[in-house]
């Protein structure tokens, strides 16, 4: 049984230069406990899609215009759809049933409040109970995340704290209601290499004990590979390609998905004279998609074919998501 079942989740923007489909249509499963990767450019709509998962899409311009996000509340009763519920029913889920850990720790914390207040905020509405048992459960969030002097350092504001010690922070934030499913976005941006591994080995640690099912939001295929079972890979609010961590890595299809993988930076020194793999051109505007494949203007493979056709989900029936007329040749 699935945690959480997403289908032909649409998202769009309405600007004065038109529509902007930044989720487009993606179907996904997460059962419980599961760590699953999603890759891609920035600007593929990684971000938006989880915020339409938690339902905090800026309205206006934004607005999630169809598809279903079925959500398994409880062992023995039936899924219930998160984009049928109140906001107030919301309210409830987001926190206690789905967190997240944000992309910049420093514009997402608010700079007016102790991180003590902050993460007190969330187990007072979710859980209740005194103000002793509140700074007890708090207090042991920032221990659990391998916070300093946590007692201390719970009565400090953002702006006292280091890069590593604010996502350390928001991550406290994010469990300490202990949520079934956690989705962290770009959890180690702007942090040094060191932090960055010591941030993501905390996130594999807690979510292993805690049986949490992970969303993990990346551009960094290197971090996928230590932290995700299963892979998919996204461009231009759609899934080009999905598969287990093996065969991505080691069987890709899909031209996009290569190329990410090519531009990897290798170990040894290149030789001199000889270039790191890019991608050519941009991600393209989302409001202005091509009739046809979305990758097609900068992909080495492309034929006349890919310009005019949409392009389902396995066109050469390779047994799972990839979305290429001619994948893996």
């Amino acid at each position: 049984m699935s945690l959480l079942s997403v289908t032909d989740l649409k998202t769009h923007f309405f600007t004065d230069d038109g529509v902007v489909r930044a989720v487009d249509g993606v179907s996904f499963e997460l059962a419980r406990g599961e760590a699953l990767g999603l890759v891609g450019e920035s600007g593929c709509g990684k971000s938006m899609m989880s915020l339409s998962l938690m339902r905090l899409v800026p309205e206006p311009p934004g607005r999630i215009v169809g598809g279903r996000v079925m959500y398994q509340l409880t062992q023995s009763g039936g899924p219930v759809d998160l984009l049928k519920l109140s906001p107030r029913q919301m309210r409830t889920v987001r926190g206690r049933r789905l967190a997240m850990v944000f992309q910049e720790p420093m514009t997402s914390l608010n700079p007016v409040q102790t991180i003590g207040a902050q993460i007190a905020e969330a187990v007072r509405l979710h859980e209740g109970g005194s103000e002793a048992k509140v700074r007890s459960r708090v207090v042991e969030m920032l221990d659990l995340v391998g916070m300093p002097a946590a007692e201390r350092r719970a009565d400090d504001y953002p702006h006292q704290l280091s890069g590593g010690m604010r996502q350390r922070a928001m991550i406290a934030m994010a469990l300490s209601c202990r949520p079934d499913v956690l989705i962290a976005d770009e959890p180690t941006t702007a942090l040094d290499v060191t932090i960055q591994a010591q941030i993501l080995e905390l996130i594999k640690r807690l979510q292993r004990e805690m049986g949490m099912a992970l969303i993990l939001v990346t551009h960094d295929l290197g971090v996928v590979a230590e932290m995700a079972s299963r892979i998919i890979v996204m461009y231009a609010g759609r899934f080009v390609e999905a598969g287990t961590a093996e065969e991505i890595f080691k069987s890709s299809m899909h031209p996009y998905t290569q190329g990410l993988l090519a531009a990897i930076p290798p170990l040894k020194r290149k030789p001199a004279g000889e270039r790191f793999a890019t991608i050519p051109g941009q991600v393209p505007n989302l409001a202005e998609l091509p009739k046809g494949c979305a990758f097609a203007d900068r992909c080495p493979k492309v034929k006349d074919r890919c310009m005019q056709q949409a392009v389902p989900e396995d066109p050469c029936n390779v047994g799972r998501l990839v979305r290429c007329f001619y994948a893996g040749r």
